[in-house]
């Protein structure tokens, strides 16, 4: 037999349940081992899972058309990510600036692997903005050559709306833009995260969250054509009169 009773029962134990039975125990330097196991098995289902979307959208791209990849982007966000939008937007922002720090450092696999994500956050009167440094999962795809031979990830042809209007940007990137930008304007009037994409592997993605929605720049609808005043209105989104209590 390869293993005992108490081996086959840990490998299906939850890890941070480990962590916790260690402290429990009062063994503090295996919850420190324990924790640096946790750390490595989650970067390496992320990245996987990171790649695995890069080379689908490229299989999509290469076998049907680029303008396919974009619909499987549309299709993947509305799916996805529509309810967790409704839901962002009758949510305190401050709990919603707090949860989007959390996402970021789980996407940043907690430092680990190669060229490992990470950011740091700064506030001002209007927004809070995340600095990646490097963003934990595309631009971590685009700096370890993935967009190269042999894996040859996609990368646009042609300027899009979901690839902000860039050629050669990374498939993968381009569900930033509909994620955080375009298809929230559609669906509430205002961007969620706008950001600053990076124009190369070495330059800093750049996130913003305002504390007012309605404060969002102009500049983030004209990229897609879209006009600010029109598009608030059209979904009667105001600058709130207070903060959102939690329910």
């Amino acid at each position: 037999m390869w293993f005992d009773e108490d081996t086959l029962n840990q490998m299906s134990q939850p890890t941070m349940d480990r962590i916790i039975e260690k402290i429990r125990e009062g063994k503090l330097e295996d919850a420190i081992k324990v924790s640096g196991e946790m750390k490595r098995e989650w970067g390496f289902l992320h990245d996987l899972m990171v790649e695995s979307l890069a080379a689908l959208l490229t299989y999509i791209g290469d076998t049907i058309n680029e303008d396919s990849v974009g619909d499987a982007l549309r299709y993947m966000t509305e799916k996805v990510w529509k309810d967790a939008v409704d839901e962002i937007g009758k949510r305190d922002r401050r709990r919603i600036a707090m949860a989007l720090a959390a996402t970021w450092r789980a996407h940043s696999t907690s430092g680990v692997g190669p060229d490992a994500g990470s950011f740091t956050v700064a506030e001002d009167e209007e927004k809070l903005t995340f600095t990646l440094t490097p963003c934990g999962s595309g631009q971590r795809l685009w700096r370890q050559g993935f967009y190269d031979p042999p894996k040859s990830y996609g990368l646009t042809e042609k300027p899009h709306p979901w690839s902000f209007n860039r050629e050669k940007f990374p498939y993968y990137c381009s569900h930033c833009t509909l994620m955080n930008e375009l298809m929230p304007i559609e669906w509430s009037g205002a961007p969620l995260y706008p950001l600053d994409p990076p124009t190369s592997p070495d330059h800093w993605c750049t996130w913003y969250f305002y504390k007012d929605p309605t404060a969002v720049p102009e500049r983030f609808y004209e990229r897609y054509g879209l006009n600010k005043t029109e598009e608030l209105a059209k979904h009667q989104l105001t600058r709130p009169s207070h903060d959102k209590a939690e329910d």
